[in-house]
């Protein structure tokens, strides 16, 4: 699903969750994938749930709901310079947002699983972690 270098944002600044989950959220708006309305809706569910999408020790998957603004099915894939701290005990701080926007539950599956590939490799999570072009990552993810 990242296919393009577009989708990839590397060693970004964000002050605070919110900052990165527009960074992270950004690509989706720009290039037509999502509404802006998607990123309030994470912003919203966060504020209501905690923050859901923290899946795994620095690595977030943030997300919301279809009629929240979903345009089209995509991944972007950001990672802070400084991880910043989103409120989960086990997870916090944060480095890597996965972000995915997808039309229906079964798109949302599909994506998950291979956001787990990635993340279930902790080699490939070291080299986007220390990657220093998007190129690097894309020809990782590819």
């Amino acid at each position: 699903m990242i296919d393009d270098a577009k989708w990839i944002q590397i060693n970004q600044t964000a002050q605070d969750w919110q900052e990165a989950l527009a960074i992270a959220c950004a690509p989706l708006i720009e290039y037509g994938a999502a509404e802006s309305a998607y990123l309030q809706g994470i912003i919203d569910n966060t504020k209501s749930w905690g923050p859901y999408y923290l899946i795994a020790p620095g690595i977030a998957m943030p997300h919301a709901r279809p009629e929240q603004g979903v345009i089209d099915n995509q991944i972007t894939l950001t990672t802070l310079n400084q991880p910043v701290v989103f409120g989960h005990e086990e997870c916090d701080p944060v480095w890597l947002l996965i972000t995915i926007c997808a039309i229906h539950s079964d798109d949302h599956i599909r994506l998950i699983q291979r956001i787990s590939e990635l993340v279930d490799s902790p080699l490939s999570l070291d080299k986007i972690r220390t990657a220093k072009t998007v190129s690097d990552v894309l020809l990782l993810l590819n």
